[in-house]
């Protein structure tokens, strides 16, 4: 059964990276979204079902990158265990748009895998990942000083908000604001790099293009560090 498995889902994520391949450059144009449409879409998502989530998960083959209950075997995916709804879902939504392309071959895999996905199917998974739990992922460590300043009190000067304004004080995350607390630090380094090239532009109102723009490799690695050692 397992070897089964296992060849399906190499079956299929090859399919999605040949498929991603051809389209790469192809990929829809979406609009970005104003804070009326996403408020009006926020209120229609669907009510979601755990359990066809979590069927959905298995049979879409979602848990070959992000891991069997959400938790990523993987430094090169993102864990989606403890997100919120509204995040999982947008971000689905803005996959399945074309919105969220940072033009590499993991955006084009799942643009691809997202297209035949139904406004419930998203619900679905977002209810299953949000039920889910991601513990740390590396021993917990004391803040620098210059580190605590950025998620506490930001950097005026720079016109960089604090992260726990929007993530949460312990990285929890708040509606479309992801979850940090437990993330591999590897995805949240590309995820930052991602966003201070302009390569991922799909947050609402840009905001984290503008906040990392002058934030330092080091500082986003401090940063990634200190996530990736909380628990949600």
């Amino acid at each position: 059964m397992k070897k089964t498995l296992l060849i399906s889902a190499l079956a299929l994520t090859t399919g999605f990276t040949q498929l991603a391949s051809a389209n790469e450059h192809a990929a829809p144009q979406a609009q970005a979204w104003t804070l009326q449409q996403w408020h009006q879409t926020q209120n229609n998502i669907p009510n979601g079902n755990i359990s066809k989530g979590a069927e959905l998960h298995k049979q879409a083959l979602c848990m070959t990158c992000h891991g069997e209950n959400g938790v990523a075997p993987s430094r090169n995916a993102p864990s989606l265990a403890g997100n919120n709804i509204d995040y999982t879902f947008k971000t689905l939504k803005d996959y399945q748009s074309g919105l969220r392309n940072e033009g590499h071959g993991k955006s084009a895999v799942m643009i691809a895998a997202a297209q035949s996905l139904t406004q419930q199917d998203m619900a679905d998974l977002a209810y299953f990942y949000a039920e889910q739990t991601l513990q740390s992922k590396a021993p917990a460590q004391a803040l620098s000083s210059s580190t605590e300043r950025l998620v506490r009190k930001g950097d005026v000067k720079r016109m960089i908000t604090p992260c726990a304004s929007c993530h949460g004080v312990h990285g929890e995350g708040n509606e479309i604001t992801p979850a940090l607390a437990g993330q591999t630090a590897h995805y949240f380094i590309r995820t930052m790099k991602a966003y201070k090239i302009k390569h991922r532009t799909n947050d609402i109102n840009q905001g984290m293009g503008q906040f990392t723009h002058d934030l330092t490799d080091e500082e986003i690695h401090a940063l990634a560090d200190y996530y990736a050692s909380l628990s949600k």
